[in-house]
């Protein structure tokens, strides 16, 4: 294997989206440390804390949607693959992939749309467009499909 194609399959297999979840989990975690020192200890509180701590879990769920896909781990029914011959239960793979692929795409495709009905909505507490939070969708389905096609177009080195 040459050198750039070794080089481009590091920049594609690394895990980004794991990265993300560290920095959402983080932010998290100042957000809701700083909102109980002010309420508890100062007496006072953020009217936003709650809102992006809610949509900072939504986005971690979504966004985690993709390190599920890299890593094969969502849930399955497996009991079929135990009683399948080798060939059809990888045949089966692949259509349970294709599958997983459309809906994948299809809910991006629709992402966008979702955006654009909701571009001028702020949100209750923060003000920002709901756009904002509802991108989480588009970028998490977006990154699982990506990692499902790079799956099959760059398979793992033997």
């Amino acid at each position: 294997m040459t050198e750039p194609s070794s080089r481009l399959r590091r920049v594609i297999a690394f895990p980004i989206e794991d990265y993300l979840g560290i920095v959402i989990t983080f932010a998290i975690l100042v957000v809701m440390s700083t909102q109980v020192f002010l309420r508890y200890v100062l007496n006072d509180s953020l009217i936003w804390s709650d809102e992006l701590s809610r949509y900072l879990l939504i986005a971690m769920a979504f966004i985690g949607c993709a390190t599920g896909v890299r890593k094969r781990g969502h849930i399955r029914i497996d009991v079929i693959d135990l009683v399948l011959p080798d060939k059809a239960r990888r045949a089966l793979a692949v259509v349970i992939d294709a599958i997983v692929l459309f809906y994948l795409g299809y809910i991006f495709v629709q992402s966008f749309e979702i955006l654009g009905i909701f571009a001028r909505q702020p949100s209750t507490a923060m003000g920002v467009s709901m756009a904002v939070p509802y991108s989480v969708i588009t970028i998490g389905f977006g990154l699982a499909a990506l990692r499902l096609i790079l799956q099959y177009a760059l398979p793992p080195r033997e």
